[in-house]
């Protein structure tokens, strides 16, 4: 019986000796320099980041900010405009861009050049429609093919077309959904009071960007898929809450071409997970380089883009009655989330 206990205690300590982490021995490389510089000719302030990568192993989101670098806007005209730092490595705009010049972006850091091309303001662009189509939406919740971890999720897709202009159109979408919700308190020998909620949910996965269809003659867009909401919400909550619709603002990024360029080749790089029919993953082509030194890498973009904001409501109504999807004129401030008692908020929306 004691040879048996030795035996199986030796089999342990020889099992557990296996369990062990791998680390494979990754090159360490120098920090590349990260320019996030995304500006809007709509704002009268914009903000360009500047941070470094940080090594594989790191647990930090994003690398150290940088600070003490030179950054300059510099126009077609050859005019110059200094944007100091204020903090975080970001670098502040507060110059009003001309949509009758073109524009390029120099960096100089730690010894080295950066620039970017010359960009114009785009034009801006408008919807012609949003519309929207019932449809069931199917996602594997863990990532996987296991039929246990697939949700269909029955919802509104929208979707929108644009024509063409003096320009192609090149565009991305950004939006923000705000969920209605309404639920009773009191009851009893109090009198009942409505208490009147909302949320602010945003929309993941990758960049939502349109353009005219490749290898086609049309130049317009035509029922470009924006975003899916589901018909019914289940509240987090205890209260016996009723979800009553959702504000959709969206906005729409009117692009440079090679803006569009960029961000499609950054959903490539998304949507790759390395199965044998994934997209490939491509490097994305960057209007940045590093002018004093060819062999040095360089991150990010340099953009300029205008905007549109449209606002509407989608309520899911019944299997008879459908959904009802209407565009909101008005241009109220909505918080990011809050329940007010007894008072609908002046943003609030009816069918």
């Amino acid at each position: 019986m004691k040879r048996i206990i030795t035996y199986s205690f030796l089999l342990f300590i020889l099992l557990a000796g296996c369990e062990d982490v791998y680390r494979p021995d990754i090159e360490e490389v120098d920090n590349v320099l990260v320019i996030d510089a995304r500006i809007s000719a709509d704002e009268d302030f914009n903000f360009i980041h500047l941070y470094e990568t940080v090594a594989y192993y790191d647990n930090a989101s994003t690398g150290p900010a940088v600070t003490n670098a030179d950054v300059r806007l510099i126009d077609s005209n050859g005019d110059e405009y200094v944007l100091p730092h204020y903090s975080e490595g970001q670098y502040g705009l507060s110059q009003a861009l001309n949509p009758d010049l073109q524009y390029k972006l120099k960096i100089d850091y730690q010894g080295d050049v950066y620039e970017s091309t010359f960009e114009k303001v785009p034009e801006k662009l408008s919807i012609d429609s949003v519309y929207g189509f019932e449809e069931v939406e199917i996602r594997h919740e863990s990532g996987d093919n296991d039929i246990d971890n697939i949700d269909r999720l029955e919802g509104v897709r929208l979707y929108a077309d644009i024509s063409k202009n003096d320009e192609i159109p090149y565009c991305r979408f950004t939006a923000r959904f705000v969920m209605q919700y309404n639920y009773t308190i009191g009851g009893g020998s109090a009198v009942p009071k409505i208490v009147y909620g909302w949320k602010t949910l945003y929309p993941q996965g990758t960049f939502n960007i349109a353009a005219p269809p490749e290898y086609s003659a049309t130049e317009h867009i035509r029922k470009h898929p924006l975003y899916f909401l589901k018909n019914k919400v289940e509240l987090e909550y205890d209260k016996d809450q009723f979800f009553t619709g959702w504000i959709v603002i969206l906005h729409q990024h009117a692009l440079p071409e090679n803006a569009y360029s960029y961000y499609q080749d950054l959903n490539k790089q998304l949507n790759s997970e390395g199965k044998i029919f994934d997209p490939l993953y491509v490097q994305a082509r960057s209007n940045i380089e590093c002018t004093s030194n060819a062999n040095q890498n360089i991150l990010g973009n340099f953009e300029i883009s205008v905007s549109t904001e449209t606002r509407y409501f989608l309520r899911y109504m019944s299997v008879s009655d459908g959904f009802i999807l209407r565009e909101i004129d008005e241009r109220f401030d909505i918080p990011f989330s809050g329940e007010l008692i007894d008072v609908v908020p002046d943003f609030w929306q009816y069918p």
